[in-house]
């Protein structure tokens, strides 16, 4: 009788065992698919703000020439982009330290362009 007892034991640990076994493979299966899932949306994340990222910012200095005006260096320095041209002409004018709009020939202005 203690045989069978003996017997009737060791299967229902085994039983036990293989419940718990199969329950930490199936939990470990989910959670490394889900790691998965998730990594691959940070990474796609990631690349979609590097490729959607703005154009690069520089600045360069030019010389006005007669007849230009600020509103007309805005106009061509603003061209091809959606940047507002009054956005630009107060930009330009705070970097080159301009209390109006008006400027002088032969003096230096210095402008913003933006390159992909």
């Amino acid at each position: 009788m203690n045989t069978r007892r003996l017997h009737h034991s060791c299967k229902r640990r085994r039983e036990v065992y293989l419940k718990k076994l199969s329950f930490v493979v199936a939990t470990f299966i989910l959670v490394f698919c889900f790691s998965i899932i998730t990594g691959k949306r940070l990474v796609d994340a990631h690349d979609d703000s590097r490729s959607g990222a703005d154009n690069q910012r520089f600045y360069k200095s030019i010389e006005i020439q007669s007849g230009d005006t600020l509103w007309d260096i805005a106009s061509e320095y603003t061209n091809g982009t959606s940047q507002d041209i009054g956005r630009y002409v107060g930009e330009l004018m705070k970097i080159n330290g301009l209390a109006t709009d008006q400027i002088q020939e032969g003096k230096y202005l210095t402008v913003v362009y933006y390159t992909n």
